[in-house]
């Protein structure tokens, strides 16, 4: 089983959280690094309207009862509507602020880029269009149900971002010659980001805009 260790952080590009404790927001590495990678491309489309994320699994993972039945593995996580303003409520679908549009889009959106078990959610509308699925409780939230093995894509990189990932596309910038200062630090800072948009500019149809995403990597061989 994989482990439960990786903590989802309280915000970041295209996502707040909520409900949180000290050990609400461990998912495994694969939904943490998925759920960062959905929330980045929802920031793309829609920069003033953040997904908040609930509770998702104590680490280590195991019971996670009361209020949870399920939560145990570190691959399900909860999630507020989306609101017309963008504001993080607690909303159900039949609030006056809740959004349908954003929230189809959104799960239109996840199912796109990640393998589901399941969306709970009982927006009629949404389970009609066979989006989310019926499940007691969940008027006022969605429930993600990730699959345990996801496709194996790159998460979006861009500036602020740090880690082994960040690490290898520096030296795959470097390699292919685009210096950076500072070398291979396993941090996403603006000469990275500087690499980056050269290494696009040289490469059209590529957008020179300095986020690493998909297609980027791709072209550099991750």
């Amino acid at each position: 089983m994989a482990k439960i260790e990786s903590l989802l952080p309280v915000s970041g590009v295209g996502f707040v959280t909520n409900n949180r404790t000290n050990n609400s927001h461990f998912a495994t590495e694969v939904v943490h690094d998925l759920l960062i990678k959905i929330a980045g491309l929802w920031h793309e489309l829609h920069p003033d309207h953040p997904i908040s994320i609930g509770q998702i699994s104590h680490k280590g993972g195991g019971s996670f009862f009361p209020p949870h039945h399920q939560h145990k593995l570190g691959v399900e996580a909860d999630m507020r509507p989306l609101s017309k303003d963008g504001q993080d409520l607690h909303l159900t679908f039949s609030s006056a602020e809740y959004s349908r549009d954003l929230t189809r889009e959104f799960v239109q959106l996840l199912r796109s880029n990640a393998r589901m078990h399941r969306v709970f959610f009982n927006d009629p509308k949404l389970m009609d269009e066979s989006l989310t699925s019926h499940a007691d409780g969940h008027n006022d939230h969605l429930h993600l149900w990730f699959e345990d093995s996801q496709a194996s894509t790159a998460r979006v990189l861009r500036n602020g971002d740090k880690g082994e990932d960040v690490k290898r596309l520096q030296e795959k910038l470097m390699a292919a010659g685009f210096p950076i200062e500072g070398g291979a630090d396993r941090k996403f800072g603006k000469h990275t980001e500087d690499a980056v948009r050269a290494f696009q500019t040289a490469h059209p149809p590529l957008p020179a805009n300095g986020i690493a995403d998909e297609a980027t990597q791709s072209a550099l061989g991750l």
